[in-house]
């Protein structure tokens, strides 16, 4: 398919410097609002996990990894109210959490998910 927009109109096929630069700006803004944003009791929970907002693919996803089950199952039970807060940044948002870091395996879910977590939360 030809593209309708002259060449120097599409976006470049590789980001360059810059671009990353300005990525990874953006990302750590969107993680300091998050941060406050939060009330304090996920400020805490927050702050026992490696976690920070990444946007790939025009997707704002906050990754948390929890250094141990217990935290993991702690973050779990708040994944509403972390849902919820994200949704500010974007209906579209997800939540990716990892409960150990030396697990890969991931629990994912979209903010605009969130409603079926609602009546156990």
């Amino acid at each position: 398919m030809t593209p309708f927009l002259p060449w120097n109109d599409l976006p470049p096929e590789q980001l360059g410097i810059d671009d990353r630069d300005l990525r990874r700006q953006l990302d750590l803004s969107l993680t300091q609002r998050f941060r406050q944003q939060c009330t304090s009791e996920l400020q805490t929970l927050l702050n026992a996990c490696a976690w920070a907002i990444t946007t790939t693919t025009n997707v704002v996803t906050l990754v948390i990894v929890c250094p141990n089950r217990v935290t993991n199952w702690a973050i779990l039970s708040q994944v509403v109210n972390l849902g919820n807060e994200l949704a500010e940044f974007s209906t579209d948002a997800r939540i990716r959490i990892y409960p150990t870091p030396e697990m890969l395996d991931q629990f994912e879910i979209r903010v605009d998910e969130l409603s079926i977590y609602q009546d156990g939360a």
